[in-house]
């Protein structure tokens, strides 16, 4: 099994100098590092953010870009994990309008019973998420009428009688991403692999970085250090300081693009055995269809064929009426997510993060698992516990928008 290959840089060079020296330096620039460049940047602490593709480039642009508080949750019982993510959502919509747009999720039922379980579970997520700034007046939730239901072509010759509307909160995850680090003052070394580090008296020291561009080396320097790796944390580790310790476990979901379906208006969310749920959203033009989830060992691997044939299984069983195997498939993609290393089966791991110490290193905080949703107060608190210094602010200020991004969302 093998990585897919990084993009190839941008012609040009990088005019930062051979020797560089921050306070804090940031390993990774996806959705935890650079939300943890604005947090340092909100607190007047200088850092540097470093990647070896660009920023938002890796896994923080193949999640299901969803904000959401986890509405599987109330399915685990998980209801802590859900309200600080319903909070967070909240803080998201807030943060970055212009990459974030609320919607009402049809969730359908095969009967009277499960459509009763459906409106009491979903009626508590929304209570409990009733702080939505910005929500459209003209989305509806709770149950939807009859005949609203039955005009989206979804709900003919399918196993359902009706659905349930609840709010949760899309986003462009790359753009986010970029926006947060927009927001940040961080010395940017995008493009740029880490050959190796230099330690003296159990502390991390300085780092030597290649310029993927044109070869250049250049030297960091920090005080402390921060990795933010996602996926790759366990083939760094290795790497680097030949640690063989397996600290994350990689889950995977597909997701398909394909052409837009003619009054296929709401994304859906059907629920389906051992708590995987079934994505059928409209957006940029095009109709996304994901499902969680599977173990995918110690890389990556390809979209596997089984795994494709069983998602078609699976829309042709809920949603008969479509024909899914004639639409033309425009993309596919392979969503990995890490998660903190544990028996027994990935649909039972926790979404919680991990921000562990490094035994050897004093000066280094690695960031493990997490989620998109509450990247943003994962960093919050890492910022705080670096520095000593809350910032309520960060749950208030606007977010940047990155060079060359439009001001509206797509």
């Amino acid at each position: 099994m093998s990585e897919p290959a990084w993009p190839a840089p941008p012609e040009g060079r990088c005019d930062l100098p051979a020797v560089l020296d921050t306070e804090i330096a940031i390993v990774g620039a996806g959705i935890h590092g650079a939300a943890l460049a604005r947090e340092l940047t909100l607190r007047g602490i200088a850092c540097a953010l470093v990647d070896r593709g660009e920023v938002g480039g890796g896994t923080s642009q193949w999640s299901s870009q969803l904000l959401h508080g986890g509405i599987r949750y109330l399915l685990t019982g998980d209801i802590r994990q859900m309200r600080e993510g319903l909070a967070e959502r909240a803080t998201w919509s807030r943060i970055a309008p212009r990459r974030c747009r609320w919607e009402a999720f049809w969730m359908p039922h095969r009967s009277w019973p499960e459509g009763l379980a459906h409106r009491l579970g979903i009626g508590l997520y929304d209570h409990w998420g009733a702080e939505r700034p910005g929500w459209p007046p003209e989305l509806r939730l709770g149950g939807v009428p009859p005949s609203t239901f039955q005009a989206d072509p979804r709900s003919a010759g399918g196993p359902f009688r009706g659905a349930t509307a609840y709010a949760d909160l899309m986003t462009w995850d790359r753009e986010l991403t970029r926006d947060l680090a927009a927001s940040s003052e961080a010395l940017r070394l995008d493009f740029h692999d880490v050959a190796s580090f230099e330690d003296t008296a159990g502390e991390l020291h300085r780092a030597v970085l290649r310029d993927r561009r044109d070869g250049a080396t250049r030297r960091l320097s920090a005080r402390r250090w921060v990795f933010a790796l996602g996926p790759w944390t366990d083939g760094a580790m290795a790497g680097w300081f030949g640690e063989d310790r397996k600290r994350l476990r990689l889950s995977s979901g597909i997701h398909l693009w394909f052409d837009a379906v003619p009054g296929c208006e709401r994304p859906w969310a059907i629920r389906r055995p051992k708590g995987r749920i079934l994505f059928v959203i409209p957006r940029d033009g095009l109709l996304q269809v994901g499902t969680t989830e599977r173990e995918v060992g110690d890389g990556w691997v390809p979209i596997l064929e089984a795994e494709r044939e069983e998602l078609f299984d699976a829309l042709a069983a809920n949603l008969p009426a479509i024909p899914w195997r004639s639409l033309p498939l425009r993309a596919e993609e392979l969503g990995v997510r890490p998660l903190v290393a544990a028996s027994g089966l990935t649909t039972h791991l926790s979404r919680e993060a991990v921000l562990e110490r490094h035994a050897r290193f004093g000066n280094l905080t690695l960031v493990l698992g997490g989620k998109l949703t509450t990247a943003r107060a994962l960093m919050d608190r890492l910022a705080t516990g670096l520095t000593g210094r809350a910032c309520p602010t960060s749950r208030t200020a606007p977010l940047r928008v990155w060079d060359g991004q439009p001001e509206g969302i797509r």
